[in-house]
């Protein structure tokens, strides 16, 4: 089944660039960056960057993500093993990120990578994060085989945003706290048409 990670669309009337990213999957990064080059050719003056309800998926993806609004070098993630010992995630040399500025979306469905893209945009000052706090995954999980065929999942290291806040049963709390109540229909950009 081939799933569309990435959708965008100018919100009717405006110069904002609404784009959702549904997981973080193989080449997501390359996606997002061409969805902001689309956006940008079509006269974005902003983006909002929509990562709820989007479960996560690959480290590296979330650093391509992150690496489309930080510059090069910037520190997108913290692992930190059980003896203390920290190592950085950096954004790559040749990334040539969107100076456009940026709004995340984020809710208690967003977890593992959208956390470490969200935190990582929320502590360099890059993006306004508005929603409700994410889920709280901030564990690496590694794959350890047993003697009868099975395997355990144990985690190894935890995610800490750049700042060094721990995402693990914190979650990543949004600047601006808006909650959605009762039976609400979440925005996409394939439903962004509809809007007056």
């Amino acid at each position: 089944i081939e799933l569309e990670n990435v959708t965008w669309a100018m919100l009717p009337g405006s110069t904002i660039a609404y784009t959702r990213v549904a997981g973080f999957s193989q080449d997501v990064g390359k996606e997002l960056g061409a969805a902001i080059d689309a956006a940008e050719a079509q006269g974005a003056t902003g983006i909002i960057l929509d990562l709820r309800n989007n479960p996560g998926g690959l480290l590296h993806e979330a650093v391509a993500v992150s690496a489309q609004f930080l510059p090069p070098h910037g520190v997108v993630v913290l692992r930190q093993d059980a003896q203390g010992d920290v190592k950085q995630e950096l954004v790559p040399n040749d990334a040539a990120p969107t100076s456009l500025p940026v709004v995340v979306l984020i809710n208690q469905g967003s977890a593992s990578a959208s956390e470490i893209v969200s935190g990582a945009l929320q502590d360099a000052g890059r993006a306004t994060l508005v929603g409700e706090t994410t889920f709280g995954t901030g564990t690496v999980l590694n794959e350890f085989g047993l003697s009868d065929g099975s395997a355990i999942l144990l985690a190894t290291e935890q995610w800490l945003t750049p700042d060094g806040r721990v995402i693990w049963r914190e979650g990543i709390v949004p600047d601006e706290v808006v909650e959605l109540t009762g039976p609400v229909r979440l925005l996409t950009p394939e439903t962004a048409d509809d809007l007056t």
